[in-house]
């Protein structure tokens, strides 16, 4: 009997978009609840619940390193609240409640020490120096009072909106149109949104490709900003002069599935823009997509349609990955993230189902791990915290509604990453690959395989760390004919080496392509490093 043993686990990923009987033997044909780290495939961590009980439920948040405290303003759909590490304070503007409608709608900067929150439906808010727990939201100074945008970035010292709405014009929807400030003085806010003043630099361009949709999305990258349109993506670059910002074309024919939908890299040097039908990665330049053919097919054929709009992306950077958060068919906010590990290169994707949270932001939390030196496990060589630590750039996940009955009740924040539960509740891991018909390899390495002859695997050999797992076994005597599936069977790393891969002697034991499946039905942790298999080929029938 033969024994294959597959390694590199973590080279190529979940591929969807060929034939499981035509892939590597290192290729997945399913992950789920599973990250590529270190070389192998490990389970994902949790998220935990941090910064105690919000005032409202939040949907969106920026963190702030003010004089005396690091705080985190965030907001509701209807009001603005801090967070100073240890006590929640309302900050909502003096003139009442805010108006928007959802999630999507708020976006937000820190320009010049002042935070300023946007939401699109009300004037621009800002929370003026000096920050304290009884300081209130203020509008914009010197922002036009007829004048809302959907969308507000900072740019060198200009502030740039975009997406207006202007009751001075008629129509007053001014989709296209891109207005800029007059350049404000350091630590301070702009004085002037004056445009067509030979005194003031601030300034309007109306992007004139108005059959490419509307700006939905603005981000910089390194001195361009580039704005994201729905079917076009423009760049907006400092010249001077008379002009102040030049305006080029980017991609005519490529745009943004909705706001939120880009984010950086995790060098910082590219941005990963989610089309109306694909995944990106550009560098201003060069553009070429994350995602194979049937992936971005499968991808896209799940999203739904009509709540798109909710989806978001954001860069786990810790961990080289690009989360993509979407809604799947039926669903009105996002429930499943597409998990993109960008070390591994194109189609190097698992995925996360069950999201509950609506958003996320990076920024500084401060604490002491609990963990003991009695307690700790791992090596120097794998551990990745110091016994005491600063949590530093930690990934803040906005649950507005956790239970996602659109009660809003039990609102909370969420540490990714923290934890081997998700908010107490335990996620299953999956790891699945169909079809394999490997008999042996050459003395090259090469793969032998042999899809006409039948096999029977009667031992596993899993290179497992951490907790117990579950290893089944199946067969395909036809090429898309059924998968049969024996019945799991434990393993322990700590006490067992290999396992009996036939354990019911009543399913079948043999076939022409072999499956394997890992998973546990626990939080715990666990990598799977590699796995050997002890193959016995029956003959042609």
């Amino acid at each position: 009997m033969p024994v294959v043993e597959i390694n590199d686990l973590a080279k190529i990923g979940q591929i969807n978009d060929v034939a499981a009987y035509m892939l590597p033997p290192e290729a997945w044909t399913l992950a789920e609840n599973i990250r590529y780290a270190r070389g192998s495939p490990q389970v994902l961590d949790g998220w935990e619940a941090v910064f105690g009980t919000p005032l409202g439920p939040p949907h969106f948040a920026i963190p702030f390193k003010g004089v005396a405290a690091t705080w985190w303003l965030y907001t509701s759909l209807t009001k603005a609240f801090a967070f100073d590490g240890a006590n929640h304070f309302d900050i909502t503007r003096v003139a009442g409640d805010y108006t928007t409608g959802s999630t999507e709608q708020w976006n937000g900067i820190v320009f010049g020490g002042t935070p300023i929150l946007n939401n699109g439906s009300d004037v621009p808010q800002m929370w003026p120096a000096p920050q304290t727990s009884v300081t209130k939201m203020i509008a914009l100074t010197a922002w036009p009072a007829t004048m809302k945008a959907k969308i507000l970035r900072n740019f060198g010292s200009y502030l740039v909106a975009f997406n207006i709405t202007d009751t001075t014009f008629s129509p007053t929807l001014l989709p296209h149109l891109v207005q800029w400030s007059n350049p404000a003085g350091p630590g301070s806010v702009p004085t002037s949104w004056a445009y067509g003043n030979p005194a003031t630099e601030g300034g309007r361009k109306d992007l004139p490709d108005v059959n490419a949709g509307e700006i939905l999305e603005a981000k910089q990258l390194g001195s361009t900003m580039f704005i994201y349109k729905e079917r076009s993506i423009w760049k907006m670059s400092y010249i001077g002069g008379q002009y102040i910002f030049q305006f080029d074309t980017f991609l005519e024919d490529v745009g943004i599935l909705g706001p939120r939908c880009v984010c950086m890299d995790v060098t910082g040097t590219k941005h990963v823009v989610v089309t109306q039908d694909d995944i990106i990665i550009h560098n201003g330049n060069a553009v070429e997509s994350i995602l194979t053919d049937r992936q971005r097919i499968t991808l896209f054929n799940v999203i739904n349609k009509e709540t798109a709009g909710t989806s978001f992306i954001f860069t786990n950077k810790t961990k080289d990955e690009v989360w993509f958060c979407f809604p799947e068919s039926g669903q009105p906010h996002p429930s499943r993230a597409l998990i993109w590990n960008s070390k591994g290169g194109k189609g190097a994707i698992s995925y996360a189902p069950g999201i509950t949270f609506r958003n996320a932001s990076v920024g500084d939390l401060q604490g002491v791990t609990a963990e003991t030196w009695a307690d700790g496990t791992d090596t120097w060589a794998v551990d990745t915290g110091p016994w005491s630590q600063i949590f530093r750039q930690k990934i803040i996940l906005c649950a507005p509604d956790p239970s996602k009955t659109l009660t809003y009740a039990n609102p909370k924040f969420y540490q990714l990453d923290a934890g081997i539960t998700r908010d107490g509740v335990a996620f299953v891991p999956l790891l699945v690959r169909e079809d394999l018909g490997i008999v042996g390899q050459k003395r090259n390495g090469e793969w032998i395989n042999d899809f006409k002859q039948m096999k029977m695997v009667d031992s596993v050999w899993p290179k497992i760390e951490g907790a117990p797992i579950r290893i089944r076994v199946g067969f395909r005597e036809t090429v898309k004919g059924p998968l049969t599936w024996q019945n799991y069977v434990n393993f322990n790393p700590a006490t067992d080496l290999w396992v009996n891969a036939i354990v019911d002697e009543n399913l079948p034991g043999c076939g022409k392509a072999v499956s394997i499946e890992f998973t546990a039905n626990t939080g715990a942790s666990w990598r799977l490093d590699g796995y050997a298999m002890n193959i016995e080929v029956i003959g042609p029938y």
